[in-house]
């Protein structure tokens, strides 16, 4: 009997894995079936409230001011270009404390638990993310990303991933250079004791 619950791959018409987010069989993008669940906040359990900001709908709670935003109007609302035609986000951006406690919450789309992870890694803004539908943010979060990416944090991010793949090269060169030697020495002290019949 199956372990797992399957589901058809609608390019290939085989059955997978239900949790996969492409077939593994014809590469296709799978999609979720369509649940119609009335979408709510994960802290304060009411239902969400559809209100427009900078001529896009968000899903926010308004009594926590949490905001669910989709994955393409999460893209949209940190893309760079937009973020820095705000003339009032201005200053420098100032990591806070992350907030405590840890509690994985409910993607508002799907019912599953969401993963916490820093926005680009150094921004202290822990944001909760669904893979497949996006992220929700509580009150005050989308302000810090969107004064984060203002104050060039994007750039600082790049260049501490530019730096730990420097790092991460020069000691795999390093390691790579200890092998070579070492394999040197053994190949000579091979050649040696063929050559002296040790």
């Amino acid at each position: 009997m199956s372990q797992y619950n399957t589901k058809q791959c609608e390019h290939c018409g085989k059955a997978v894995n239900e949790r996969y987010a492409v077939c593994p069989l014809c590469g296709g993008q799978l999609h979720d079936e369509i649940k119609i669940i009335l979408p709510v906040c994960p802290h304060c359990s009411v239902p969400l409230e559809i209100q427009m900001h900078d001529d896009d709908e968000y899903d926010i709670c308004t009594q926590c001011g949490g905001i669910w935003l989709d994955r393409g109007e999460f893209q949209k609302a940190t893309r760079p270009s937009d973020v820095y035609r705000k003339e009032e986000i201005k200053g420098e951006f100032i990591r806070g404390p992350v907030r405590e406690p840890l509690e994985y919450i409910p993607c508002v789309r799907c019912g599953k638990l969401m993963n916490r992870k820093n926005f680009r890694r150094i921004s202290g803004v822990i944001i909760d993310e669904c893979g497949r539908h996006g992220v929700w943010l509580d009150a005050g979060e989308i302000e810090k990303i969107r004064h984060f990416i203002a104050d060039g944090g994007l750039d600082k991010s790049q260049d501490r991933e530019i730096e730990q793949t420097r790092v991460e090269l020069k000691d795999l060169a390093t390691k790579v250079d200890q092998t070579a030697f070492v394999q040197k020495i053994l190949h000579f002290w091979n050649f040696k004791r063929w050559l002296f019949g040790g």
